[in-house]
């Protein structure tokens, strides 16, 4: 039976502004607002006294300590939702609230008083509400379609087992009250759960997500975390009222169908309605959604669950791709940043570290460790069920153990429906935190990133046989880098013999608010719509890279997106690299080329992922500085004149100058290109003698050997074709090198050359101490100058980075 006083005005006391009680017969009455004139400093008024100064204190606290421990624990790889967790305990009454702090700091003891914490905690939960909503709005439902029973059976099982078992470890424990008796649900709930985000987070920072156990982990979570919801649910429904469980079951399964059914559709049909494609949304739909998750709130609270569920139902049900990765980004830095440390602080409001004894502390601690034997043993035995080798199975058990905020959500509640005490709670909260900082760790250890390539996985073009298969690695930062890139692909001769596969990575900064993602787009999409669109930057790619294709039916293509931070995206390239055998690597320059002829800096961070890529990458690698080599390449091969793509290669020596040479030999081969390689050579009777004196050691003789055979070898390929030219010029230091450049004039369309960092020569003397951009080299750097009267693209090529350690 419903209850009839549901919507019935609660009989509160009415006061007049003064505070008094009305005379009879009065009939307006005023509600209580506690209003103080504040001037400031000016009165003898204490700010703290008025409820919004205090607010704004609890507020600027609360953040200051989130940021000082994600500060802290940023460089330990811990997620975010740890040091949010330990912020909030800190600000609790743990530390900053604590009653050793109220004493001795008054302040703290007015802000943080039990009368005063109200308004921080109400709006804590309504940041809650919305983050909630967020987490189900970027869970992707589609993806258990495809879940495998690997999967499917870690999950479940993953779910199950350690709620029983944490229902029973909260039984035997200790005797608690009669009332307290339900507390082992929660504690239940709370040990089922996976955090889904902050298992993306942790393989993000590892570099794992794209990987086997990365996949089977992140939809094993996503199993675990539909169940633990489910779990939860129930919990809420059973303890609400021992009367009214199956009414409280029953209207929340009736509120699932019908938002599925019925407000899904009439959501989609009002945002396609109001809305043109590709704009974005008014204020008064945005408004309208946020209105309508407090709505959805409203009603499963009235059901007899917590209104997060109902938060969570509403943005399960509304596809991620339709509202947009815009507008998760403008709501989630508001509830994430700003609301939802509150509720954090909140949390410890209620948690009592402080006083509590060695020997209880020991107990936190047991229990903590006893609490990762349900997932581990489970997922064990699910390994060895699907025949997963021991070593996943245990790392995949320790990833199933990471908590996240639905854990400590679960626990909130429970507090809040009076079935645990303080010591539950107390107790269960350090052991999510315990178990969630651990994690990152231990996987770190069990996959460790810092092993060397092996001199045999090195692949460099000059080892590539004639008739091998051509791949290569493209990373492109901005859309506007991709017509160079794809120019240089066109013109790199795949042919039937020799065919090229191109893997096309755009790479895109990891924000906060984002998972670290490895995108492969196909010919049907992506799998990540929400990226996919973000400024129509992929659309265009696709469209470009489509293009080669159509015109160079020997070059294959697959586009990927990578997103991580600038501080780590080397390792993805490089991971890549050495999934995908590629053989080289091409990166766009970090500057451009403006309207004047002058290069402008597009990213500071795109210069240290070239520099950190050049030192990690386990195959030969090359920078294109892209000063309109695309328009100008489309331009001429339209023109239709043979030959029109005029090459020049510098030849100085090295390892890196003969990589260099094989890949504009092979370019020569294409019917569109015209090379020129012009070999300096050094002349030992003007050379100064300390110079000379350096390269004639007997390191510098080999190479010379080297160099000479491998370009002899070049000569007698080419000695037939009427499109290499080749010319040695003597040169006896840096000076007459530059001269001898200036003179190749200004008729070509692009300067193939190595880098040569390694390579000490006295036909470079002088110009490496001049070098504003080491990763060009010298002599590259020297035609990105002003003084050069060049404006011919650049194509700067290195060995594997093993062989050149500067």
């Amino acid at each position: 039976m419903v209850n009839p006083n549901i919507l019935k005005a609660p009989e509160l006391a009415s006061y007049n502004v003064r505070g008094n009680q009305p005379a009879l017969g009065v009939g307006k009455l005023c509600y209580l607002t506690d209003t103080i004139s504040d001037n400031g400093m000016w009165e003898e008024i204490n700010p703290l006294e008025s409820k919004l100064p205090t607010f704004m204190f609890q507020l600027a606290i609360v953040l200051f300590v989130t940021r000082l421990c994600l500060l802290l624990l940023k460089p330990l790889r811990q997620p975010h939702f740890a040091a949010e967790l330990l912020a909030g305990i800190l600000v609790g009454s743990t530390a900053i609230a604590s009653e050793f702090a109220r004493k001795h700091f008054p302040v703290l003891g007015s802000v943080f008083s039990a009368s005063r914490i109200m308004m921080m905690e109400t709006v804590g939960n309504l940041g809650l509400i919305y983050h909630v909503f967020l987490i189900g709005l970027e869970m992707d439902l589609r993806a258990l379609t495809s879940v495998g029973p690997k999967a499917l059976g870690i999950g479940i099982s993953g779910a199950l087992f350690p709620f029983f078992f944490g229902a029973s470890l909260y039984t035997f424990i200790a005797e608690y009250p009669e009332n307290f008796r339900w507390g082992c649900l929660y504690w239940g709930v709370a040990l089922s759960v996976t955090g889904l985000p902050v298992i993306a987070e942790i393989f993000a920072k590892l570099k794992l997500l794209h990987s086997e156990i990365g996949r089977i982990a992140m939809s094993s979570a996503l199993v675990n975390d539909i169940s633990s919801w489910v779990l939860l649910v129930f919990s809420l429904a059973v303890t609400s009222s021992s009367s009214t469980t199956y009414l409280s079951l029953f209207s929340v399964l009736f509120f699932v169908i019908f938002s599925v059914f019925v407000i899904r559709p009439a959501i989609l049909w009002m945002l396609r309605k109001i809305t043109r494609e590709g704009e974005d949304y008014s204020e008064a739909t945005i408004c309208a959604i946020l209105t309508m998750v407090l709505a959805c709130g409203l009603i499963t609270d009235m059901c007899g669950v917590s209104s997060v569920f109902g938060a969570f139902v509403f943005g399960l049900i509304i596809p991620s791709h339709v509202l947009g990765h815009r507008f998760v980004l403008m709501v989630q830095g508001f509830v994430s940043d700003l609301l939802l440390p509150l509720y954090y602080a909140s949390l410890g409001m209620r948690t009592h570290l402080g006083g509590i004894s060695r020997e209880d502390m020991l107990m936190m601690v047991l229990i903590s460790l006893l609490s990762f034997i349900p997932k581990i043993v489970c997922t064990l035995a699910m390994s060895y069920f699907y025949r997963i080798s021991l070593h996943e199975g245990f790392t995949l058990g320790i990833l199933m153990n990471t908590k996240g905020l639905v854990a400590v959500m679960a626990m909130s509640l429970g507090r809040d429906h009076t079935v645990m005490n303080d010591d539950g709670f107390a107790i269960m909260l350090f052991t999510i935190f315990f178990m969630t900082i651990v994690t990152s760790p231990i996987v770190n250890f069990l996959y460790r990133r810092t092993k060397k390539f092996l001199p045999s996985q090195h692949r460099v073009l000059q080892n590539l046989k004639p008739d091998s298969e051509l791949r290569i690695l493209t990373c492109i930062h901005e859309v506007q880098t991709a017509a160079g890139i794809t120019a240089l692909l066109e013109i790199s001769h795949a042919s039937r013999r020799s065919p090229i596969c191109i893997f096309a990575l755009q790479l895109m900064q990891l924000k906060k608010h984002t998972t670290a993602l490895l995108i492969v787009h196909g010919a049907g999409g992506t799998s990540s719509e929400s990226y996919s669109r973000a400024d129509g930057q992929i659309d265009q790619l696709i469209t470009t890279f489509n293009n080669l294709e159509h015109q160079s039916p020997m070059i294959s293509v697959q586009l990927l997106t990578a997103i991580s931070p600038y501080g780590t995206m080397h390792e993805d390239i490089c991971s890549l690299a050495e999934e995908k055998q590629v053989t080289l690597i091409i990166l766009p320059f970090h500057k451009r080329q403006t309207i004047h002829n002058n290069m402008e800096e597009m990213n500071p961070a795109y210069k240290d992922v070239n520099n950190s890529t050049l030192e990690s990458a386990p195959c030969a690698v090359g920078i294109l500085v892209d000063r309109g080599f695309g328009t100008l390449l489309t331009s001429k091969i339209e023109d239709g004149n043979a030959r029109s793509c005029r090459i020049a290669m510098i030849f100085i020596g090295g390892r890196d100058d003969r990589e260099a040479l094989t890949y504009a030999s092979r370019m020569a081969r294409h019917p569109k290109v015209a090379l020129i390689v012009l070999r300096f050579i050094l002349d030992k009777t003007s050379a100064q003698n300390d110079d000379a004196d350096l390269f004639l050691t007997m390191e510098g003789e080999d190479e010379k050997k080297v160099d000479d055979h491998f370009v002899n070898e070049f000569r007698l390929k080419v000695q037939n074709d009427d499109s290499v030219v080749y010319t040695e010029q003597m040169s006896s230091n840096g000076a007459e090198t530059v001269k001898t450049i200036r003179s190749l004039g200004q008729d070509f369309d692009l300067y193939v050359l190595g880098r040569g960092l390694s390579f000490f020569s006295p036909l470079k003397g002088g110009l490496d101490e001049w070098s504003d951009c080491p990763e060009l080299g010298s002599i590259g750097d020297l035609l990105l100058t002003s003084d050069f009267s060049s404006t011919a693209s650049i194509l700067v090529v290195q060995h594997h980075a093993e062989l050149n350690p500067g």
